[in-house]
């Protein structure tokens, strides 16, 4: 256990720690303040205010998820938390507190709870290596979206062992060391058995699209109105979609470090200075971190849970399943 997390601390202190380099590596700091300070207030307060549109519809996403028996406003503070966990603690243990704060608030079990956040989670793995393939293909460059390509098919192919040898998944299930997690692994089971129909993964499809045309706009606007740099659409949605990839890679709290690293490569694919891109990646992501965080800790504070009891809990589940 405490190998496990040595090794991962330190691939995660080193994925982050190159990155850094590699944004402030050569950089021109009077440039950098200068492109920082040149930012107008408007643009960024609307870029900002949309975002909430894109969580909004998250929170739908979210309560569809449910079966609409949570209601939006229970899905959205429920976002609001696991974002801002996830921004403050590493591990995406956000993710979670997610399952936790339904179980407190809406009466969901722990494993109906987890159920819906790797569904949601599942799906944006998807909506992303979608837009990645596009995104490389369009502007011919080798974008590592193989591994995540790898990762999603993998997921299908259980998901299909699942529905076509119940059996013997439910065999594996009873051999887990744990009967906590065989409890868990089976109710997870029965909700790909028998709550997962072809109609149900076209809505959450169109759902997830919705939320990333949403959270793209919000790039959209940033790059092209707020930072005014000479990019065109399909531009801007390469950037956004590299963004994504360091926002959803396991690294530092809020992604710190990736995120900047990630717009300022895509970035520099089409001629933008690397002040501009830097000063472009650190405001789009304050823009991306502070609200959300703020809410989230608001709602944490009022919730009853804490990060404490979140990441003893996560420990449990590691230790049984890892027993």
């Amino acid at each position: 256990m405490l190998v496990k997390k040595t090794v991962s601390f330190t691939l995660r202190f080193g994925l982050v720690a190159a990155c850094l380099v590699y944004a402030f590596w050569g950089i021109d700091f009077a440039l950098l303040w200068q492109a920082l300070s040149g930012y107008a207030l408007w643009p960024l307060f609307f870029t900002g205010a949309f975002s909430f549109l894109s969580y909004g519809a998250m929170a739908l996403r979210f309560n569809f998820l449910t079966g609409y028996s949570a209601g939006v406003w229970l899905c959205t503070k429920a976002f609001f938390l696991g974002m801002a966990i996830n921004n403050i603690i590493p591990a995406k243990l956000g993710e979670l507190a997610k399952a936790f704060y339904l179980r407190r608030a809406g009466g969901f079990s722990l494993s109906k709870g987890v159920t819906m956040v790797f569904w949601e989670r599942f799906f944006d793995l998807n909506a992303l290596l979608a837009m990645g393939l596009v995104v490389a293909a369009h502007f011919k460059v080798n974008l590592a979206f193989v591994p995540l390509a790898a990762v999603v098919g993998g997921i299908w192919a259980a998901l299909f062992m699942v529905r076509a040898f119940p059996n013997l998944v439910g065999r594996i299930i009873d051999l887990m060391p744990s009967a906590r997690l065989s409890a868990f692994l089976a109710d997870i089971k029965l909700q790909i058995l028998h709550g997962v129909t072809p109609g149900y993964l076209v809505v959450l499809g169109l759902y997830t699209a919705l939320c990333w045309l949403l959270y793209a706009a919000v790039t959209y606007f940033f790059l092209l109105w707020a930072a005014q740099l000479p990019l065109t659409a399909g531009q801007a949605m390469a950037v956004f979609v590299l963004s994504a990839l360091g926002m959803a890679m396991p690294s530092s709290p809020g992604a710190f470090g990736v995120f900047e690293a990630a717009v300022v490569f895509a970035l520099g694919l089409f001629g933008v200075d690397k002040e501009q891109a830097l000063a472009a990646g650190v405001v789009l992501h304050m823009l991306q971190y502070i609200p959300v965080t703020l809410l989230g800790v608001l709602v944490l504070a009022r919730s009853g849970l804490s990060i404490r009891k979140i990441r003893e809990s996560d420990e449990g589940l590691e230790e049984e399943s890892g027993a």
